[in-house]
């Protein structure tokens, strides 16, 4: 993909970021055609808006010899990024900020000590020396118009999966629970993950599974990433890195407490807020 295409495509996606105002389609001439695209693009939005880096998205396509998505979060939308996490407390989250009301439960990491770049692979023990796994909720977002096609409709095959993945990954927020010692000697594919919804009718399940995540173990992406950014700045202490839902997203109410219990491992919990 050309530059210029690159530019024109970041410059609309990050002025319906900024704006509020979603887009219906990036325009023939900017549609991304590859990961790699969808990744240049991403990384164009991040650095246009000018935002702090507070860590890494990385998802994968089941398919051949195709490298991993990875995209740039903003500090200003890991919500309650403090290192001690989010310990018991309700986020809130602004619906100014991501108004999709989509979440899912995950497990991210956060980098504890720097993984500087180097020439010599990352080995997975190496990685997992330096970061520690915390509860957390991604909200789901899309800068594309919902009007015609449901983001979930979208995920679906109603819009390229490069072009809705341009868009940050479908990234709105990330709230990162409290970090857990001891969290190498979790099974996550055993681990039944349970999220809730209260407010002032009572509780309900929203979903409820036992283990979910596409690799098992949500830390095996992580490697990926060390060994990708190896090659780059590498990765840096405080970082949050986001590796994939165990359930997918679901939709929720303003004003409920949403709440994602991982059995044996710990909780985080959420409402979103008009405001």
């Amino acid at each position: 993909m050309e530059e210029e295409a690159i530019r024109k495509a970041a410059a609309l996606l990050a002025k319906a970021r900024t704006s509020g105002v979603p887009i219906g389609r990036l325009p023939e001439d900017c549609r991304p055609a590859s990961v790699a695209d969808a990744n240049a693009i991403g990384e164009a939005i991040f650095a246009r808006l000018g935002e702090a880096l507070g860590g890494w998205k990385i998802s994968f396509l089941y398919k051949p010899r195709r490298p991993p998505w990875i995209t740039p979060l903003s500090a200003a939308r890991i919500l309650d990024a403090g290192p001690d996490g989010s310990d018991g407390q309700v986020v809130e989250i602004p619906l100014s900020l991501t108004p999709s009301l989509c979440i899912e439960p995950e497990i991210a990491f956060r980098v504890t000590h720097d993984l500087p770049p180097r020439a010599a692979l990352y080995r997975p023990d190496e990685v997992a020396d330096a970061v520690i796994a915390c509860p957390s909720f991604e909200v789901v977002d899309t800068r594309y118009d919902t009007a015609r096609h449901s983001i979930r409709q979208m995920i679906d095959g109603a819009m390229p999966i490069f072009e809705l993945f341009a868009d940050h990954q479908t990234h709105g927020a990330f709230v990162p629970g409290a970090p857990v010692a001891g969290w190498q000697d979790i099974d996550f594919a055993a681990t039944r993950v349970t999220m809730t919804a209260a407010g002032d009718d009572g509780s309900e399940e929203i979903v409820s599974s036992v283990g979910g995540h596409a690799f098992g173990d949500p830390f095996l992406p992580c490697v990926v990433l060390a060994n990708a950014m190896r090659h780059r700045d590498g990765l840096k202490a405080g970082q949050l890195l986001a590796t994939g839902s165990f359930t997918g997203f679901f939709p929720v109410e303003v004003g409920r407490t949403i709440t994602a219990e991982f059995d044996g491992f710990g909780s985080v919990s959420a409402r979103f807020v008009d405001a």
